[in-house]
């Protein structure tokens, strides 16, 4: 890499993260790219030669938080091989959790993306949809073996990840213990996934 582009890739970058820093905090509307371009150190001139419109650096700012959710490499190889739900349900609620819901500015962005702008679907679909595929495939193979029940999977692999980020959102608002407790969350998943788990009598 030559020093300009070097250079360049350093100035970008520094736009990127005070864009995320300013949309997080003020919105889409609320953010000016004068406002981002102070923030950088730059003059809006340059921001410009890097971002044409103020809506690409949204993107961009969006991908550059977005770009971090992945799955674990343990989380990918239980869920390939179909380990018991006992193990791979309290990865799946930790990486959700841990990823996604604890991370304020990924969060914030998003709100923004789906309430000011139009994209946001694509913007998921190309992130996480890779996620919800391999979480998906999961439980459609766990009810076919009948380790969980037989569920609709995008059922089970959606209000999984929503009731995870309800938990999460409302907690603040309607308990005073602010620990996030993953186990005992888990738990109350595998009691409505684990297949029998009422009728036997078990408890898990």
């Amino acid at each position: 890499m030559s020093v300009k582009k070097s250079i360049a890739s350093v100035t970008e970058a520094r736009i990127i993260e005070a864009a995320v820093q300013l949309f997080a905090q003020h919105g889409f509307k609320g953010t000016s790219t004068r406002d981002i371009a102070q923030l950088a150190n730059v003059n809006e001139a340059t921001l410009f030669r890097h971002f044409v419109k103020k809506a690409d650096l949204f993107w961009a700012a969006a991908d550059s938080r977005l770009n971090g959710v992945k799955l674990t490499r343990e989380l990918q190889h239980e869920l390939s091989s179909d380990a018991d739900p006992q193990t791979v349900i309290p990865m799946i609620v930790t990486f959700i959790t841990e990823s996604i819901f604890q991370r304020t500015e990924l969060m914030r962005l998003l709100y923004v993306a789906g309430f000011e702008l139009a994209g946001a679907d694509r913007l998921l679909g190309e992130h996480l949809g890779p996620i919800f595929d391999a979480i998906n495939s999961y439980f459609r193979r766990c009810a076919s073996n009948g380790m969980i029940e037989d569920f609709d999977p995008v059922v089970a692999t959606l209000g999984l990840a929503g009731a995870v980020g309800a938990h999460y959102t409302l907690q603040a608002f309607f308990s005073e213990d602010q620990d996030h407790k993953i186990p005992e969350y888990t738990r109350f998943l595998l009691n409505a996934l684990q297949k029998n788990s009422v009728s036997s009598g078990q408890t898990i």
